[in-house]
């Protein structure tokens, strides 16, 4: 059930006056939370349902079999036990097609081969769920005094229906405060409204133009378009990209605020950032911090081995997180390199900093720094055409499409069709708005603070309709939604309502 759709209006306007009404009650708010959840899933998922309940209890029973008298190996026996019960589950249904098909490619399943093995279905949510599910029970073994939740209270952490399908990730401790509390507070839902009408903005009105009349055509066939055309589908998709992601978040943060909770920002400006670094602290925050607190860190950090394999394996395995394919691989692979030679640029600058300071150096004594606003701009440049470049490798169906994309932006003088200006236009609206971006929800939210409920209520209306007339017909799904199969593609077509354009005879 997409939040853009009419379905979760309606239910989420039930569950909202049925929050506040039973916010107050402990007795019945976290049994009453845990059905909102239920329900949820189930209206979209019904037969997956028993893995969610599953996933909840396996970590819940970790959590209390890790009571602060169970010490050394028994402790650590039965973290990793739990997480390697909760990735074997989240393996299998990710990878489990990616060997069948590689089985069918060696002749050895189906169609006359050796033997047969059914096709998975992939439940929606389970990588966002699992990790959720993870950080409470790796949470408890690292801290033996952490207050462990009944299981009622851990499963509606664990399946929260705002964060249950594509995020934020959210950490347990948070979480449970927040949904003690025994009322929402009133100026929340100020900036609530504004994150679900930007959200809508950026998902319904940019995102799906972006996606019907650029992105799609230029992915589908390169060949018809020219170096500007390719740049525009190249430049198109990273916008596109964001302004999807980000507005589900945006919208996952505003139903979160509406019923008392506060999910976190999972984007902060990213393609403002100075380095490879910085962008992973902005992008898909909630992802990347899990990953830094429970893979980076498990595996060292920067204190123990090495911390430029660390830093490889740990984008490494967050590319293939995303599925099973060589361009996921080869996109950590990258993303992973390109970190660690910046974490060590970033050590020997801070070493010879340091090192000025010990002798003491005067201010007047220390090189000078030329052109600082230049150089600036340079690295947000590069770091944003770098991350931009490798976005191609998530939006091709196929790592030979994603060359030839490649080589297309290679050839300036390369014949063919262009894209519409606006697409342009669009491109730098999200850029502008990263920039601005705060500032304007601050002003629209300071806004809404002041007006009455029904001036508010009336207000919502009808910007909600403005956003859905800017719109195509019938709304996209979410981008993130497609890592729900590792196999996207196979059924992106049924995704667009408009047909691919029919190949020139040239």
């Amino acid at each position: 059930m997409p939040f853009t759709s009419l379905d979760f209006a309606i239910f989420f306007g039930i569950v909202l006056v049925l929050n506040w009404r039973l916010r107050g009650d402990a007795r019945l708010y976290v049994p009453a939370l845990c059905l909102f959840n239920i329900v949820f899933y189930g209206l979209g998922a019904p037969k997956f349902l028993p893995l969610l309940f599953a996933v909840a209890f396996l970590n819940w029973k970790a959590a209390t079999l890790m009571t602060p008298e169970l010490t050394g190996m028994r402790r650590k026996l039965v973290v990793w036990a739990d997480v390697l019960l909760n990735l074997g589950i989240l393996g299998f249904f990710k990878y489990f097609e990616f060997v069948l098909t590689t089985l069918e490619d060696m002749g050895l399943a189906l169609h006359g081969g050796l033997f047969s093995l059914p096709e998975i279905v992939y439940p929606v949510g389970l990588s966002f769920f699992t990790f959720q599910g993870l950080s409470l029970a790796i949470d408890k073994y690292r801290d033996p005094a952490m207050e462990t939740p009944g299981f009622m209270e851990a499963f509606a952490f664990v399946t929260f229906f705002p964060t249950v399908l594509s995020g934020p990730i959210q950490r347990c401790e948070p979480f449970l405060a927040q949904m003690r509390r025994s009322s929402v507070r009133a100026k929340d839902y100020g900036l609530a409204v504004t994150l679900i009408l930007v959200g809508l903005f950026k998902k319904v009105a940019l995102s799906s133009y972006l996606s019907e009349q650029v992105v799609r055509d230029v992915f589908a066939m390169p060949e018809n378009f020219s170096f500007v055309g390719v740049l525009g589908g190249v430049y198109g998709y990273s916008a596109q990209i964001y302004l999807d992601f980000s507005g589900y978040s945006d919208l996952a943060q505003g139903v979160g605020l509406m019923l008392g909770f506060n999910v976190g920002a999972n984007f902060q400006a990213p393609y403002l950032a100075s380095n490879i670094r910085d962008f992973w602290r902005r992008w898909h925050i909630s992802l990347s911090s899990w990953l830094r607190d429970y893979l980076y860190f498990s595996l060292g950090g920067s204190r123990k081995g090495s911390t430029a394999l660390n830093l490889v394996v740990t984008q490494t395995l967050g590319g293939l997180w995303h599925g099973a394919h060589l361009r996921y691989l080869v996109w950590g692979l990258a993303h992973g390199g390109l970190l660690a030679v910046t974490h060590a640029y970033l050590k020997v600058r801070k070493i010879r900093t340091d090192a000025m300071d010990s002798i003491g150096f005067k201010s007047w004594q220390r090189p000078r720094q030329r052109m600082p606003g230049l150089k600036k701009f340079l690295a947000v440049f590069f770091t944003f055409h770098f991350v931009t470049l490798l976005w191609i490798l998530f939006r091709a169906d196929t790592m030979p499409r994603a060359w030839e994309i490649a080589r297309a932006l290679a050839d300036p003088m390369r014949p063919g069709q262009g894209v519409p200006v606006l697409a342009f236009v669009i491109v730098a609206l999200c850029l502008l708005g990263q920039w601005a971006g705060e500032a304007v929800k601050g002003l629209m939210t300071a806004l809404q603070n002041r007006m009455p409920l029904t001036l508010l209520s009336l207000w919502c209306a009808f910007w909600v309709i403005i956003i859905i007339r800017l719109g195509p017909d019938g709304i996209l799904p979410f981008i993130y939604f497609q890592y729900w199969r590792p196999y996207p593609e196979r059924d992106s077509a049924r995704a667009y309502s408009r047909p691919l354009p029919v190949p020139s005879a040239t």
